[in-house]
């Protein structure tokens, strides 16, 4: 094994100049005569200083002067005792959104290729969050016990149109339950024409929203859609939506005393997709 001495300086640094090292009687200890004595002279003192140097820094002394602070943000709430998803669900259900992503790009591959005739929908444009509200929701709703509507499954009306997304299912047209809702479904004829700028956008918007009207069903369907619509890997405006989607979704479950609550199920299902697909292991 090499020591520091045995490396040649010229492996580190290439030799400028050629240096006589002939002369046996050169003393550091007295000022150099001539051009050599100074390069052999600034060459002995290289040797003798370390290859790597820290500067020891009291971190302390600016504890005082920090102006901007970074707290972690949490990780998810634990669920309430008996509301735990079981490890065979999790897995059954990131195999489906697994199985439903790759029947999206094949979707996606046939309407590129002209195999699936699907007309282009008139959709708003990606930073136009009102129209988007409007078509998502019609309008929204202030969070309050009375005004939460929550279905636990929607049936496709066309035989072989139906994508089924864990506890929901995509169609290229709405059912009579989703007819009755207010808004819009995310229909296979939207999201496969929705670009990776307008799938993330959105789904912040549906972040914002969820924050401010409370978990349904409906939209539900739409997180589902969006996240079955996210590429990986992912970006990491996306990742920081996800982990966002995870953690509210989390605090409205650690509210829920009843394992019979439908929103249950719903609430599982989006922070299981997050940790176990998306691989964000901490928020499990």
């Amino acid at each position: 094994m090499q020591t520091e001495e045995d490396i040649p300086d010229d492996d580190v640094i290439p030799q400028a100049f050629a240096v006589d090292d002939t002369d046996d009687n050169f003393d550091l200890n007295i000022p150099p005569t001539t051009g050599n004595e100074y390069l052999r002279r600034v060459r002995q003192e290289a040797r003798e200083c370390s290859r790597v140097v820290v500067a020891p820094i009291d971190a302390k002394a600016f504890n005082s002067k920090q102006t901007v602070k970074y707290t972690e943000p949490s990780s998810c709430l634990p669920p309430p005792r008996g509301l735990a998803p079981s490890p065979a669900w999790e897995k059954m259900q990131v195999a489906d959104f697994a199985e439903l992503r790759q029947k999206l790009l094949r979707f996606r591959a046939m309407l590129n290729s002209g195999e699936l005739n699907l007309k282009r929908p008139t959709l708003p444009s990606t930073n136009d969050a009102d129209n988007w509200c409007r078509l998502c929701f019609d309008r929204l709703k202030i969070k309050t016990v009375a005004s939460e509507c929550f279905e636990e499954s929607v049936e496709p009306m066309v035989e072989g149109s139906a994508m089924p997304l864990g506890a929901y299912n995509i169609t290229d047209q709405p059912s009579t339950s989703q007819a009755s809702m207010q808004g819009t479904p995310p229909l296979l004829s939207i999201v496969l024409f929705m670009d990776q700028t307008m799938v993330i956008k959105v789904l912040e918007y549906h972040v914002n929203w969820l924050e401010a009207t409370g978990f349904t069903s409906h939209q539900g369907r739409w997180f589902y859609a969006l996240l079955a619509s996210l590429q990986k890997p992912l970006l990491p405006e996306a990742c920081s939506l996800i982990r966002d989607l995870a953690r509210l979704c989390s605090n409205l479950r650690a509210s829920l005393d009843n394992p019979e609550d439908s929103r249950l199920l719903e609430l599982n299902l989006m922070i299981c997709l997050v940790a176990k697909y998306f691989e964000q292991n901490d928020l499990a």
